[in-house]
């Protein structure tokens, strides 16, 4: 009897959360920010407590995940559409080692102890903080490691139509720029590019494939 009271909690929380998973991408199985990471820890929460509980209809239990998974796709629409907001929101990319230099500062920051930098860098083959050229600690505790000898990363100029501003401060440019590199490529507005990123001195631009496509 048990059973038969809890199919319905069971069925209408699986159908959320395949909905949820869908609109959400991949990105809640390998979180890329600490709000994907505690949201969907919340989202598990939820799930748990209204199944377990006898005092909560299949309605009610339903009603509580689908309106945080709702929280949570709109913040990552809002995300996809605005990079400050974004950067408001999730925070950014804390740089630990510039030019071959520990900046002490911001490992106070990052909150991230020495010691437990030197087991990261460890796991991606490095034995020395001498071999490092900069390191970033990205916003899902992961580094991004550039050693010594190596290219630079790319820096993401554009993305879907809009200007990254912080990574285009790093280059000391501006819009005008941004705008001015596209249309020697042919492109008329921003809101034709998917992405572009400025990689060996040069902006890659990759339009939309509608663009693209009409450019042929």
């Amino acid at each position: 009897m048990y059973l038969l009271e809890m199919a319905p909690k069971f069925l209408l929380a699986l159908i959320i959360l395949l909905v949820y998973v869908k609109l959400s991408g991949k990105s809640q199985i390998a979180p890329m920010s600490q709000l994907d990471q505690v949201g969907s820890m919340v989202i598990g929460a939820l799930v748990g407590g209204a199944l377990l509980s006898p005092t909560v209809s299949s309605w009610e239990s339903a009603g509580l995940v689908a309106i945080w998974a709702g929280l949570l796709v709109l913040i990552r629409f809002i995300k996809s559409k605005n990079s400050r907001l974004r950067d408001v929101i999730d925070g950014e990319p804390i740089q630990l080692v510039k030019n071959g230099h520990l900046i002490t500062d911001n490992f106070v920051k990052a909150n991230l102890p020495v010691r437990d930098f030197e087991t990261l860098v460890n796991i991606q083959g490095i034995a020395s903080f001498d071999e490092l050229k900069e390191v970033w600690y990205e916003l899902n505790g992961s580094l991004t490691v550039i050693k010594k000898g190596d290219k630079d990363i790319a820096l993401l100029i554009i993305e879907n139509g809009g200007i990254s501003h912080d990574n285009l401060e790093q280059l000391k440019k501006d819009e005008n720029w941004v705008k001015q590199e596209i249309e020697k490529q042919g492109y008329e507005k921003l809101e034709d590019i998917f992405c572009a990123e400025w990689f060996d001195n040069k902006l890659i631009v990759y339009p939309y494939d509608a663009v693209r496509e009409g450019k042929k």
